[in-house]
């Protein structure tokens, strides 16, 4: 049932989705690292070149949107995980194959650019404005590639650079970064500058049957986030959560796979 929907996934290693900690935490005393390393090598992804050959377009083009916005992004909802108020901001053009019905239009060469490559899911600009830090947090799968390419980084480290389990790396303008989400990682700017890179998310071959499944539990994690805010006594009931985040789930894989509903999607994403 729904196999139309989710794929068939019955041969397939399963994704690990940290929302709930339902499945214990991911930590290298509960995974393969060899599997699910820190960070990928990303001379092993040919799409990567490409991408890196074409930075300054992305670079210039955000530039366009922030002189018309102040030069900052939009604060991202989950406050609990800076160490300043608003200091990590974000603007979504495509989010767990759901594309911002908007914010995509001002980014049409990054658009073009990313389209190109197979098995992306996710598209969004970050900021972490100057003296600031994202607190050490566990991501959503490890059925994904997170990515960062560098757009403008003010310093390398110690000042300014990224944690994932025991391994630090700076960033680098132009350059990709490759890890596992699912580990748990931190990134810091102690810069008198913000911090801005595209952060981005290519399916994992192993998973890539799974895109749809993996996309809408992705969404369900954050918009029962969403739920927990605007009704405090669904957070207090371990049962209640568990009905609203799997509810969610299923809802959520038809605007991932089909784009129905996008734009009510980021209405629920934007709203406090």
């Amino acid at each position: 049932m729904f196999g139309w929907l989710f794929g068939n996934s019955k041969k397939q290693r399963k994704p690990y989705f940290g929302f709930g900690r339902y499945q214990g935490f991911f930590t290298p005393e509960t995974v393969n690292l060899k599997d699910d390393p820190y960070f990928f090598d990303t001379s092993e992804h040919e799409w990567v070149a490409g991408l890196e050959e074409q930075w300054e377009v992305i670079r210039d083009e955000l530039q366009e949107y922030l002189d018309k916005h102040d030069g900052s992004l939009i604060p991202y909802f989950g406050e609990h995980l800076m160490t300043s108020k608003k200091c990590w901001r974000a603007l979504g053009l495509k989010f767990w194959n759901i594309y911002h019905p908007f914010t995509t239009k001002e980014f049409p060469k990054t658009m073009a650019i990313f389209e190109k490559i197979p098995g992306i899911v996710s598209v969004s600009f970050s900021q972490i404005l100057p003296q600031s830090a994202i607190k050490p947090h566990y991501g959503d799968t490890n059925a994904n590639f997170r990515c960062h390419l560098g757009l403008d980084i003010p310093e390398g480290l110690p000042n300014c650079g990224f944690t994932v389990g025991s391994e630090t790396k700076p960033w680098e303008n132009g350059k990709v970064l490759m890890f596992c989400d699912a580990h748990l990682h931190t990134a810091v700017n102690n810069t008198d500058k913000s911090r801005f890179i595209l952060n981005f998310d290519v399916m994992r071959p192993e998973f890539a049957k799974m895109e749809a499944s993996v996309c809408g539990t992705a969404l369900a994690a954050i918009i029962t986030q969403k739920v927990w805010l605007w009704f405090p006594f669904v957070k207090r009931s371990k049962l209640l959560t568990r009905i609203v985040y799997n509810m969610l789930i299923y809802f959520m894989a038809i605007p991932s796979r089909f784009n129905i509903g996008a734009t009510t999607v980021y209405k629920i994403l934007a709203a406090d």
